[in-house]
């Protein structure tokens, strides 16, 4: 059985050289979970074509891609093209509404993106992020950055609020928040969008003073980076939508020719492999990309794995409280900080590692030809970070300790929709591998209620 199965375009390989043959699972392992294997695929293969899962009441249409309805897709495309003449586009929201937005800023646009000035963007506004959290000194902070800046002249900032229910605590609150107090400001003006369902709070104070977008049929908030929950931002800052949108088509169909094959379909192979370390007692998943740009990956990561998979009953009631315990870490930062533990800690993770073959124009960074520099000199600082990942995977194995690792050849829009299609794809298979419904969240209804108690009222 090869070690490493690639998908040629867009240009993804997933390797498990390490994590076969270490710690206790091998490759006869993995051929013995092949009938496990194809019928979680024959069930994710029934998901798309359906759009219902088992267990589930509510339709799950996060595979198709907004193919069945492009309505919603073509308002927030409208919407975008309205806003790109603002000076700041915020978008409000928390979980799956915060996380997708903010993935493809960092990973295609990079997290300093409003360090650039307007020509440096594209002539394209900035994109900050409110909301994802009830911290008081950061939305004040963020409320007297308008203001300061509102002394300087006039501004136009975009508010766009994000909540499926209209009610989220955070997305609301936030939401209020700004529109008071940026609405005060002397040269603001202040619009809202939101993108909801339709009757919610949120929709009817956009309705007093901007827009409401159409939220999709059948997606989950984890499950929505490539729908226009996810895409709305970036379409308002120049990302190319329908590259994503066609290299997450193009992975899906690989996936769906592959079926159960573990040779030909990555994401189940990582599903497959993950499950196998865990029954070994590995449910710590360390999710490590080896770049800044990346980090935002590992974060969205973590909360599809930890929501999806997290569960304390599986479809036939029985009490299993199952699902890894994902772990963000980043690249040589956390080899500073996090690899004592992974090389010397407690037996009960496995580590992933993702990097990019082709930093483009990055690549032409090198150690200056001093004799300082020592074995660094002339050397490329990708060429640097490639050794570094590959010194960890090595140690790791050499003390019997699991990682696999994706390698992308690039990082643009058609490779960072396939590797997200890809990682959802993962998700799904190994929810059927887990006999759990991974398109509820149960477990966070228990906070929801004792907030709502505390409240006196019905946030979702």
């Amino acid at each position: 059985m090869t070690s490493t199965v690639r998908i040629e375009d867009p240009s993804i390989a997933y390797s498990t050289e390490r994590s076969l043959g270490v710690g206790g699972v091998s490759a006869a392992d993995l051929e013995a979970a092949a009938p496990a294997a194809r019928a979680a695929a024959d069930a994710f293969a029934a998901l798309v074509e359906s759009g219902r899962a088992v267990g589930l009441d509510e339709p799950v249409l996060w595979p198709r891609l907004g193919e069945g309805d492009p309505g919603p897709l073509e308002a927030v495309r409208s919407w975008a093209e309205r806003v790109r003449r603002a000076d700041t586009v915020v978008s409000v929201g928390i979980g799956g509404s915060y996380l997708g937005n903010r993935v493809l800023r960092d990973a295609l646009l990079g997290p300093g993106w409003n360090e650039r000035d307007r020509e440096g963007r594209g002539d394209r506004p900035e994109l900050r992020f409110a909301g994802y959290h009830l911290d008081p000194a950061e939305l004040a902070a963020l409320v007297d950055l308008f203001a300061s800046r509102s002394a300087r002249g006039p501004q136009r900032v975009e508010l766009l609020a994000i909540s499926k229910s209209g009610t989220t605590v955070e997305t609301l609150a936030t939401t209020l928040v700004l529109r008071e107090a940026l609405g005060q400001l002397p040269g603001v003006e202040v619009r809202l969008a939101a993108l909801t369902a339709p009757g919610t709070p949120l929709a009817e104070l956009a309705a007093e003073r901007g827009e409401v977008l159409p939220f999709p049929e059948g997606i989950g908030g984890r499950w929505s980076v490539l729908s226009p929950v996810g895409l709305a931002t970036a379409a308002a800052s120049g990302v190319d939508v329908d590259a994503l949108l066609d290299g997450a088509r193009a992975v899906r169909s690989v996936l769906l020719s592959a079926g159960g094959e573990l040779d030909r379909n990555p994401a189940l192979r990582y599903a497959v492999v993950h499950r196998l370390h865990a029954q070994r007692g590995r449910s710590g998943a360390v999710f490590m990309p080896y770049a800044e740009r990346l980090r935002c990956v590992s974060e969205w990561y973590v909360q599809l794995l930890a929501e999806s998979l997290g569960k304390a009953r599986d479809r036939q009631g029985r009490r299993v409280h199952t699902g890894r315990t994902p772990i963000v870490a980043v690249g040589t930062t956390d080899m500073h900080a996090q690899t004592q533990q992974h090389q010397e800690g407690a037996r009960d993770k496995t580590v992933t590692t993702l990097d990019v073959l082709d930093w483009g124009a990055a690549e032409a960074l090198r150690v200056p030809e001093l004799p300082a520099a020592g074995r660094l000199a002339g050397r490329r600082v990708s060429e640097l970070n490639r050794y570094a990942r590959e010194a960890n995977e090595v140690a790791l194995a050499g003390d019997d300790r699991p990682s696999d690792s994706f390698l992308l050849g690039r990082l643009d829009e058609r490779t960072l929709g396939g590797l997200l299609y890809l990682l959802m794809a993962s998700v799904a298979y190994e929810g059927e591998l887990l006999d759990v419904c991974a398109y509820d969240q149960p477990g966070v209804e228990a906070y929801k209620r004792v907030l709502r108690e505390r409240l006196g009222t019905q946030p979702a």
